[in-house]
């Protein structure tokens, strides 16, 4: 009984610390771009005006015009009504669903590692810096982790024979598969491939009407997607097909190296994962033709600089799928434990082929559909020393020296953004978010704050420009403070209006700002850390027009020349009620 108190003390303790990492300064330091302003804003508008602006189809994936599904956008829905519709409130669910995924990766490495073993994993993954960023602002791929945690977790139980409730863990499968899916294209493909192929082999014995009750489950979460599909002739899946086809890497690479390619970036991700490591390189291999030999192996400054840590990383993924194939052949008993075997297995296998295609532009977010994995390897790594030396002390040290160099990453990263509004921070290459800069919301508002003045003080419009990163969110503050705003653009000048560029600081902004001032003439510069303000007036003789008559933006309820009609509930069942169609249109009048 005192141990069972020690461990479960030891395991609040270490969740707390998690709970703290992740939600420390939230809404001060909110990541609020680009896609967040453009998210936040559809979850606004059916928070204020009614549900029925909800719409059936989630965001576009990535270098296509496939829509993933919209349950993203109703958990933003949800956190608004409950918390608020500010942008940190239609975070929380974000955060709390991280919180919760703690818990849920100790219940999954306990399938097989023992307490001791599963504790000190869930004492890194806790302070991950990797996991701890992708906790702390509203994104789809955020959420990946839970869910994939989850439908990992309900298939070992809906095959445990030990387990009394396994009709209930398949039911939160359906709903884990209908949720993750819509969350990224990748998890769209692995997850169902990896629980379909598990299934086949485990064959779990259930009765039709359950089968039929978990099939509705998905069924009914997909509704919107379908109703919408059905509205516009099938032309989701049309993308859908498209992007199947055409996701792959394009770039003239063979087999052998997108697979190489594929390994090295896996590698570098999920040592970034257990150690917060971001400086760590491995060289790069190519073939010199079509035919798979000779090899060529390069190595540049920066490789060789970093090529120690970049060897460990190599080292450990190896290692970990040597140990996971080895202790796969080596586990004859069928269990728990064997189950957990074959699961990592599969998740492994599907993963890295799914991946290989896209292995020369892989991001950061794509580790989050393996990052549990990198723990796996770690766990099995710890059984392995443990062999050979039976002394706990190596695991302690290597436990304690991981949670280590995350606490001091994650120190330093709040330093930054804590720094960000009153210096202009200089930071490494970003393998995290790949963020040019360290940017807050709290910053954001600071600099909302004194466009403001300007407008209460003569009344007239906000004009605005900056990189696209920024752009939207500058958009999305002042209309939430219902102030007139639109674009700044080069040739159309208003006589009656405030002017403004934001750029990085540390940016080469002497070239964009060029092409303003032939028609502008700066009159103030006002630096908010790593952002600077450029105050613009209108040149006498470039003025076009006295004022601009900025009138909210109209719903289109037509179908758009380039992105498939996306519907709302209103459209569905009153006709004449649409959202305005903005989510991708005006990205070309954001500058680059």
């Amino acid at each position: 009984m005192k141990n069972r108190k020690k461990v479960i003390w030891t395991l609040i303790l270490i969740m707390a610390v998690g709970v703290f990492l992740r939600s420390f300064h939230f809404g001060d330091w909110l990541h609020f771009e680009l896609d967040q302003a453009r998210d936040a804003k559809i979850a606004l508008k059916a928070a204020e005006d009614g549900i029925g602006y909800l719409p059936l189809q989630g965001p576009r994936a990535a270098g296509s015009f496939l829509r993933l599904g919209p349950a993203f956008y109703y958990m933003q829905y949800l956190t608004a009504k409950v918390f608020g519709a500010t942008p940190p409130a239609m975070a929380a669910g974000v955060l709390i669903l991280s919180i919760l995924t703690m818990p849920l990766f100790y219940l999954f490495a306990r399938r097989y590692f023992n307490t001791r073993i599963s504790a000190g994993l869930l004492a890194i993954f806790s302070t991950s810096i990797f996991l701890v960023m992708y906790s702390r602002f509203a994104w789809n791929p955020n959420l990946i982790p839970f869910f994939m945690l989850l439908s990992a977790y309900s298939l070992l139980k809906i095959v445990d024979h030990q387990e009394g409730h396994k009709q209930r863990w398949l039911y939160a499968l359906a709903f884990s598969v209908a949720i993750g899916t819509q969350l990224h294209f990748l998890v769209f493909l692995i997850l169902p491939t990896i629980v379909g192929i598990f299934l086949l082999i485990k064959r779990p014995k259930f009765k039709i009407q359950a089968w039929l009750i978990a099939l509705g489950i998905i069924v009914l979460i997909y509704t919107p997607m379908i109703i919408n599909d059905v509205k516009t002739g099938g032309e989701n899946i049309q993308e859908f097909l498209a992007a199947v086809t055409n996701k792959s890497d394009e770039s003239d690479h063979n087999l052998l190296e997108k697979a190489t390619r594929n390994f090295t970036e896996h590698a570098l991700g999920h040592f970034l994962i257990i150690s917060g490591r971001e400086q760590a390189e491995l060289p790069k291999i190519e073939t010199r033709s079509k035919i798979l030999a000779p090899l060529d192996i390069k190595c540049d400054y920066d490789c060789r600089k970093n090529l120690i840590p970049g060897l460990v990383a190599g080292v450990f993924y190896a290692g970990g799928i040597i140990l996971l194939i080895f202790e796969f052949f080596r586990n004859k008993e069928a269990g728990h434990k064997k189950d957990f075997l074959i699961l990592s297995l599969i998740w492994l296998i599907v993963s890295f082929g799914v991946m290989t295609p896209l292995s020369y532009d892989i991001a950061p977010r794509f580790f989050l559909v393996t990052a549990p994995l990198a723990f796996v390897w770690l766990g099995l790594i710890f059984e392995f020393l443990e062999k050979f030396y039976s002394r706990r002390v190596i695991f302690w040290v290597l436990v304690v020296v991981l949670v280590g160099l995350n606490l001091s990453a994650i120190q330093e990263r709040f330093w930054q953004l804590g720094s960000a509004l009153t210096q202009d921070v200089e930071i490494q290459p970003d393998r995290i978010l790949k963020e040019r800069a360290r940017v807050t919301y709290q910053q954001q508002n600071v600099i909302v704050d004194y466009l403001e003045d300007f407008y209460r003080q003569n009344g007239y419009p906000i004009y605005l420009q900056s990189e696209s990163y920024y752009a939207r969110s500058f958009i999305y503050i002042l209309n939430d403070r219902k102030i007139p705003q639109d674009m700044l653009a080069v040739n159309t000048v208003y006589a009656e209006g405030n002017h403004f560029l934001i750029y990085r600081t540390a940016a080469n902004w002497e070239d964009r700002l060029a092409k303003y001032l032939v028609n502008y003439e700066t009159v103030g510069k006002k630096e908010f850390g790593t952002l600077t303000v450029f105050q613009l007036k209108p040149k006498p003789d470039s003025i076009t027009a006295q004022k601009q008559v900025i009138e909210p933006a109209k719903a289109d309820c037509g179908e758009s020349s380039n992105v498939q009609k996306r519907y709302t509930w209103n459209e569905i069942f009153r006709k004449g009620e649409c959202f305005e169609q903005d989510d991708e249109s005006q990205d070309d009048l954001l500058e680059e």
